[in-house]
């Protein structure tokens, strides 16, 4: 109680004494109530219900009036008739209310002492007890086709609701937002919203990063400028289509890869890439490294590279216990697993980094993915169009920026293979969140002397697991075993990304006879338990999952920061060339940026950046930045990346394999299309070498590309052999020069007709 009235031995009592017991115990009772109870009024049985057509019936309950405190009771049945209130023609509502009120009842005769001095005394009928009840009353609607139901008189609780005809009580209409729950009521409901915050929290807790991914995906679905270069393209090809019949043979090259350059000529000097491109006078190589090994925003995971997090538990499925399986039950058998690698992404920045119109052609040639695009590792990709998407792989070109990455998480084009020899089991799950898995928690009930227990996490086939496809794997000797209810943590040594919606499954497999705990049913997982008979076809359980924990990063910034070990290149960086093992889900993103000497600035790799390399420092500081959720964040891997810092010459000669005509031409043109010319600064020749002959122009005819995104020319050389003496055997020979290696053009295509 708040407030006690103190009884001394030999001491006067009164009777205020005694009242005041009772009142400060009704005071606490009245501020339970309102402050951790209801402030609301509200209703404890007193249901309504019609033992005949014209009567009612109030059963007994409880008001509670939580805004004073208390309670009123009846503790009796109240049948009441309607038949007065009966409609005559129509239809009409009753509404049925309580009101508290205080009574005194139990009269009892009592002595009431009159004369201190004599004692007299004279009796008395007086209440002996005080009650608190709860009054019904009745509140009757008008008589209508659609009749309409009343409010309560002010201060009264409605209780139900009644609808009257003409032959009686037609329904009652409880008041079920007044019946007041009980605490085991609230506590099962309690345990039940638990458990469905335990099977949606994961997925309402990614819908910010899910909408973000949206909103990118949906800005990323019509590339405007690939549309109208493609539309200008195809205009041009038309044009070209038009050749006169008294052309012999004709030959294009718009150099993806350098399968028509002789690049083993100990004279040749340029870079074939997307064009030819002069050749790089400088470059440097590394492989990225933390400024500092021991920073403390970022963890390094055996080279994979993870912000600040800590460790959260996003599915838990241990409740429901089922009973134990023993691993070794099944086949024993050698398994073998193919561990998938992370893909790559390389960005290419710097201002020579013009954008080449003969990405358009991708889907006419094949990629020489050793020599250019991806590799890393002893990876090879192979690219099949450009400007776009195709094949899971993504490519953005904008001037001085170029990206290529890949879309799929993981890649299987070269793998590290496993082979285990035990039983294996396997259970799928339904991944609700994008995020980074940090380790899976299994519960044994049993645990064999002997036997390494292995897990791998791999993709799905047709809702079976796919050992071909595996993300990553741990391992937990025999000693680290631990029986239930303490859980044995299976920690991957890197940490592996699952994407939302996609169904993985966990396998584990040992020659020991350990038994793992199982739970009732699937709600939580979404998947199914199996076992592998003959190392291929797996039998599925569809009643019990196993008993698991998963765990995941769940980062402490939205955005992190840190440095790298910085990159110098004599006489000056103008290109940096970034090639990296990441994973960048939608939503976040991954930016090397970099500091130039002696400038307290940063600069992301982006195009709007580019001409900071004007000035060709010596040397950069860099640092990676990672931007994303506390759900989830980039992932960078060091080992196989690398870090290229160039600088173009100003010279380039490029020379074409051997062209053989079907017969001997006295006149053949070269057509080369130049991009980012610029005639004050630039120089272009072409060259037939034939032999130990070389033949050079007699005529050059420019026609400037006016809807080019860059300055560009069309350059037709009209080459003479000597007359009467045609060639059939020859080389094109293109050799360029700049003035300046920070302006450079290049050659996106080139044509030769021999008339």
């Amino acid at each position: 109680m708040e407030r006690q009235v103190l009884y001394r031995d030999r001491q006067e009592m009164q009777a205020a004494d005694l009242l005041n017991t009772q009142q400060f115990t009704d005071e606490s009772i009245q501020h339970l109530i309102l402050d951790a109870i209801t402030a609301e009024r509200m209703i404890v049985g007193l249901t309504v219900t019609t033992p005949s057509a014209t009567e009612i019936e109030i059963a007994t309950g409880r008001l509670w009036v939580g805004d004073l405190g208390k309670v009123y009771r009846k503790d009796q049945a109240e049948t009441i008739s309607v038949f007065s209130h009966m409609p005559v023609q129509d239809k009409r509502w009753l509404t049925i209310s309580v009101i508290g009120q205080e009574q005194d009842t139990d009269t009892q005769p009592r002595d009431f002492l009159v004369d201190l001095q004599t004692g007299q005394t004279e009796p008395r009928a007086v209440a002996m007890e005080q009650q608190r009840v709860a009054v019904s009353h009745i509140t009757a609607g008008l008589e209508s086709t659609d009749p309409q139901k009343q409010d309560p008189p002010t201060g009264y609780t409605v209780i139900a609701y009644v609808l009257l005809n003409t032959g009686g009580v037609e329904k009652i209409e409880l008041a079920e937002n007044k019946r007041l729950m009980r605490l085991f009521e609230v506590w099962q409901l309690a345990l039940a919203n638990a458990g469905w915050i335990s099977l949606t929290d994961p997925k309402i807790a990614s819908l910010i990063s899910d909408l973000a991914r949206l909103s990118k995906m949906i800005k990323g679905l019509a590339y405007m400028d690939m549309l109208n270069e493609l539309a200008r393209d195809v205009a041009h090809l038309k044009d070209l289509s038009h050749l006169p019949d008294s052309y012999v043979m004709y030959g294009a090259d718009v150099f993806l890869d350098s399968s028509e350059s002789d690049a083993q000529n100990v004279e040749f000097h340029a870079r074939v890439e997307e064009g030819i491109r002069f050749p790089w006078a400088g470059q440097t190589e590394q492989q990225p490294a933390l400024f500092n090994p021991y920073a403390t925003q970022v963890v390094n995971f055996n080279g994979l590279i993870l912000p600040a997090h800590e460790d959260v538990v996003r599915l838990a499925v241990t409740g429901n216990y089922s009973g134990a399986t023993s691993i070794s039950q099944y086949q024993y058998q050698t398994l073998e697993m193919k561990v998938g690698t992370r893909t790559q992404r390389r960005v290419r920045y710097g201002p020579t980094r013009d954008v080449c119109t003969n990405g358009v052609n991708w889907n006419n040639g094949t990629y020489d993915a050793v020599n250019n695009v991806f590799e890393a590792g002893g990876a090879q990709y192979e690219v099949q169009e450009r400007y776009g998407e195709h094949n899971g792989h993504y490519w953005l070109r904008v001037q001085e920026y170029w990206v290529d990455t890949w879309t799929e998480t993981y890649t299987y084009w070269a793998t590290v293979d496993q082979t285990i020899n035990g039983s294996q089991i396997a259970q799928t799950f339904l991944n609700a969140q994008n995020g980074w898995l940090k380790a899976i928690d299994l519960y044994f009930d049993q645990v064999d002397t002997d036997g390494v227990v292995y897990m791998h996490i791999c993709e799905t086939d047709l809702g079976l697991p796919n050992r071909s496809r595996c993300l990553g794997g741990t391992s937990v000797d025999v000693a680290d075993l631990k029986k239930r209810p303490t859980p044995t943590p299976f920690v991957f040594g890197q940490p592996i990304f699952l994407e939302a919606g996609k169904l993985y499954a966990i396998l584990v497999t040992t020659a020991g006879d350990h038994e793992v705990a199982t739970v009732q049913g699937t709600e939580y997982t979404q998947g199914t338990i199996f076992n592998s008979t003959d190392g291929a076809y797996y039998q599925g359980d569809f009643t019990k999952d196993l008993m698991m924990r998963h765990h995941y990063a769940r980062f402490a910034n939205t955005r992190t920061e840190v440095e790298l070990a910085t990159i110098s290149l004599a006489e000056g960086i103008a290109d940096l060339d970034w090639l990296a093992e990441t994973i960048v889900p939608d939503s976040t993103d991954l930016l090397i940026e970099y500091q130039k000497e002696g400038s307290g600035a940063w600069y992301p790799m982006v195009p709007e950046t580019a001409d900071q390399l004007l000035g060709l420092p010596a040397m950069l500081h860099l640092r990676a930045v990672f931007i994303g959720s506390q759900d989830l964040m980039p992932g960078l891997s060091l080992p196989g990346s690398r870090l290229q810092a160039n600088r173009p010459a100003t010279t380039f000669k490029h020379i074409s394999t051997p062209r053989t005509l079907s017969q001997a031409s006295e006149n053949i043109d070269v057509i080369l299309r130049l991009e980012g010319w610029d005639g004050a600064k630039h120089s272009c020749t072409v060259k037939l070498i034939s032999g130990a002959t070389t033949y050079t122009h007699d005529s050059v005819t420019d026609v400037v590309i006016a809807d080019a995104d860059i300055p560009t020319i069309q350059r037709t050389v009209n080459l003479l052999p000597e007359p009467g003496m045609g060639i059939s055997d020859y080389q094109i020979q293109v050799e360029g020069t700049s003035t300046t290696a920070l302006d450079v053009f290049h050659v996106a295509q080139r044509m030769d007709v021999a008339k």
